[in-house]
């Protein structure tokens, strides 16, 4: 049952698209000014260990649902999502809050805005001339294209006023002002740093591109896509246009950080700063030249699958504080619906509110990630291991030595206790994105263990079939084996049975 909306906060997640997280002064650049980025961190918990799946759609689609790309069907941009699974914006609704998104959704159809019940999008063109922005563009610049770039530059042809990065800010600021008294679900989602990098005039020359994070020289690519995707989409590592995109790439960001600024101001302004929580965070990363990669992809490197990760201004968690708890992108959504009042869950999601408190039964052992069947990861505190379904390359790294991956330890002797291991969670987590089916007769205490770490409702939500009867919970209590491992489902009604399940006898 919800909260009475005078206990409920706002909840405001704000997303950027394609940024890496190093280029943050959060997280140790030196080369530009974030003031607005840093304010929240002082306000909150930055996550130096979040993780994402490293390509938009099925990124973006995993905010959506809390679940995982071979789950919700999104497994590449431009695929629908499957039908019958969650939408955060459809549990805030239900939950009596008002909801909206401006900015990019990245949804296959573009105009699918999964229950927001108000939005103003940027789609990069997936809209045609039914893009809001564009609309509004056009109004002031008939003439005007959804991307402006003064020819031969990285720089925005038009005032900044009239930059897609304001108008998101803007129509953001008008739905947080408005005087409606229900709580608020507002989803800001920026362009940028995405493609084509276009930062206005008033932020060129805001960055010290001498204190940029050094492009990663290239390498031998032992890992087949990885060379084919460097060959198709490569930016070799000798050209001299790798600065001058990094150095875009970051005016890109301060410009957005004053956008960032603007809406934290209104929100100051009005008095409802006090009751909002804040998730900043971003789909994925960009290798901007890092071993001759551009973009993203199925790649294990830290510059797109890590990402930045702050829940600022939640009244329950310290400020001014880091964390290495393995995060993920997956948990943004239940994040929303906790702070909601919504103790259901949604999807694999966790609560970066349970993840922030430290309590110890709610941290993450084991983080996963997938592209498609191209590309499947596990990392624990320590390693990071890679593996490409349908050849026989794997990596593995060790992120307190190698935090740039650039050492595969796979093939090492030594480490194949550890890649065995890997390699089993690998197969848990193929399973569980799936959906698990286990006949509950077969669900051994072993596989409940496992289930309680990677999906603690795992009980609550998975399908019964063929419990135990007294008789078979009898003959296994005589056996010594545990009699009782159906009780995790003692409260639910079994989907299939061919008798009545040991607790439905025993209750008639």
């Amino acid at each position: 049952m919800a909260k009475p909306d005078s206990q409920r906060r706002n909840v405001l997640v704000i997303l950027c698209d394609q940024l890496r997280k190093d280029f943050l002064p959060a997280y140790g650049c030196e080369a530009i000014q974030t003031p607005a980025i840093d304010r929240l961190a002082a306000m909150g918990v930055t996550f130096d260990r979040a993780i994402t799946m490293p390509v938009c759609a099925p990124a973006r689609a995993t905010m959506m649902t809390g679940r995982y790309p071979s789950d919700h069907g999104v497994w590449s941009n431009d695929i629908p999502f499957r039908p019958g699974v969650d939408f955060v914006a459809d549990r805030m609704n239900a939950l009596g809050y008002r909801t909206g998104c401006f900015g990019k959704l990245h949804h296959a159809p573009a105009d699918d805005v999964k229950g927001f019940q108000v939005h103003r999008q940027v789609e990069e063109g997936r809209l045609g001339d039914r893009d809001g922005y564009l609309m509004w563009l056009r109004q002031r610049h008939p003439e005007a294209k959804q991307f402006n770039l003064k020819p031969g530059r990285y720089e925005f042809a038009f005032d900044e006023e009239e930059h897609c990065e304001h108008w998101i800010a803007s129509e953001a600021i008008d739905f947080l002002n408005d005087s409606d008294p229900r709580p608020s679900f507002t989803w800001v989602s920026f362009q940028g740093p995405h493609d084509p990098l276009d930062p206005p005039a008033s932020v060129v020359g805001s960055c010290d591109s001498s204190k940029l994070p050094t492009p990663i020289p290239t390498q031998e690519l032992e890992v087949d896509v990885h060379a084919t995707r460097r060959c198709i989409l490569g930016l070799r590592h000798n050209d001299p246009n790798i600065l001058a995109r990094r150095t875009a790439y970051a005016e890109s960001i301060v410009f957005i950080d004053r956008q960032i600024g603007r809406i934290l101001d209104a929100l100051e302004t009005s008095g409802r700063l006090e009751h909002t929580t804040i998730l900043f965070a971003a789909d994925h990363g960009d290798m901007l030249g890092d071993l001759d990669l551009v973009e993203k992809g199925p790649f294990p490197y830290s510059a797109q699958l890590e990402v930045p990760m702050i829940l600022a201004n939640q009244n329950t968690v310290e400020s001014g504080v880091r964390t290495d708890t393995l995060v993920n992108v997956i948990d943004i959504p239940g994040t929303a619906i906790d702070i909601g009042g919504d103790e259901r869950g949604i999807g694999m999601a966790e609560s970066l509110v349970d993840l922030a408190s430290g309590k110890s039964e709610r941290r993450r052992s084991i983080n996963f990630s997938e592209f498609c069947n191209a590309f499947k990861l596990v990392e624990d505190q320590r390693y990071r291991y890679a593996c490409y379904p349908f050849t026989s390359q794997r990596q593995l790294f060790d992120l307190e030595s190698d935090p740039f991956c650039l050492e595969n330890l796979a093939d090492q002797p030594e480490q194949a206790s550890r890649v065995a291991e890997m390699e089993r969670h690998v197969l848990d987590f193929a399973c569980l994105t799936h959906g698990v089916r286990v006949e509950a007769h077969d669900l051994v205490m072993a596989q409940q263990e496992t289930l309680e770490r990677l999906w603690p409702r795992y009980a609550e939500e998975m399908p019964i079939m063929f419990p135990l009867t007294a008789a078979q919970r009898d003959a296994l209590a005589a056996a010594g084996l545990p009699a009782e491992m159906n009780r995790v489902f003692e409260t639910r009604t079994p989907t299939r049975r061919y008798q009545p399940a040991y607790w439905e006898k025993t209750s008639s």
